[in-house]
């Protein structure tokens, strides 16, 4: 028995034995150190009244089936610290003996519990955070699309500034990729709207290259393919001397100093007059006078 009390004593686990009446009857000196209550307290008391409420059921229920001869292994409860918080315990206990008594053995895991409770919390924020990540990418991505679609629009506006009539202003540099872009929109536009005419102006184009001047020309003969008439306005004198120099075949081709040359052209070509009114201070647009008016 003396060295059964000396294993008791020294053992770095929580001993115990306990009888049928729900008390502890022996408690090794581990047990003050992990609760925190004298010894003689926690005798004292059903060892239920320090089990935390939810695990009370389930801890009677143990103790019942260790009395009917089972034994327990892996249980886990939570015991209540004298200063309030609880303790996680895992439990292996053997079947009550011939002195009646239950010999159990717990273990302190309330540290494995924590490291338990915050990793899945980790996951939890992990989780959260992968979906707002994802939700904000989609929306850098949304906003992104727009302000290139914007962009697009803005770089190559098409304007309808008069029944069936459409202009497409063009500015800046030129290349082969927005060229091709500027002839999809055009084209698009006019089978849309069934425009007769078609502007393009190149007043704010400074130089293009062969495959930009190849484009416009191709541009001119498609709208010619939709039933429509295109007029090229505004070539400044660099843009016209890049034309000759490569010896592109502009034959076909109607080109206007400006976009208001090319506006009134197209209203002529429509029949109709525009005329000055007040001394130019306004303009005024009519029919033009068929061959029998006075």
């Amino acid at each position: 028995m003396a060295d059964y009390d000396r294993f008791f004593q020294v053992s770095l686990e929580m001993l115990a034995t306990a009888n049928r009446d729900g008390y502890f009857v022996d408690l090794n000196p581990v047990w003050a150190r992990v609760l925190g209550y004298p010894l003689a307290e926690l005798r004292a008391r059903p060892f239920v009244d320090f089990v935390h409420a939810e695990d009370r059921e389930a801890t009677a229920a143990a103790a019942a089936k260790l009395f009917q001869g089972a034994e327990l292994v892996g249980f886990e409860n939570r015991y209540r610290h004298q200063g309030g918080e609880y303790r996680w315990l895992s439990w292996t206990a053997a079947a009550a003996g011939p002195d009646g008594l239950l010999y159990a053995c717990a273990r302190d895991i309330t540290p494995y519990k924590e490291a338990l409770a915050e990793r899945e919390q980790a996951l939890v924020l992990s989780s959260q955070f992968e979906a707002d990540y994802r939700r904000v990418e989609e929306e850098l991505r949304q906003r992104v699309e727009a302000q290139q679609d914007a962009i697009h629009s803005m770089s190559t506006p098409i304007i309808q500034v008069w029944d069936d009539i459409v202009t497409m202003p063009v500015v800046g540099l030129v290349d082969s990729m927005r060229a091709a872009d500027m002839k999809n929109s055009l084209l698009e536009t006019v089978a849309r709207t069934g425009a007769k005419f078609a502007i393009v102006d190149l007043t704010g184009v400074d130089t293009v290259d062969t495959a930009t001047a190849d484009h416009l020309l191709k541009v001119m003969r498609a709208v010619g393919l939709l039933g429509a008439r295109c007029v090229i306005t505004g070539i400044q004198p660099s843009v016209a001397q890049i034309i000759v120099a490569l010896g592109l075949d502009m034959h076909g081709v109607i080109t206007l100093r400006s976009l208001r040359e090319g506006l009134k052209y197209c209203m002529r070509a429509m029949g109709l007059r525009v005329t000055r009114v007040e001394g130019g201070a306004a303009t005024s647009v009519s029919a033009a006078a068929g061959p029998g008016s006075g």
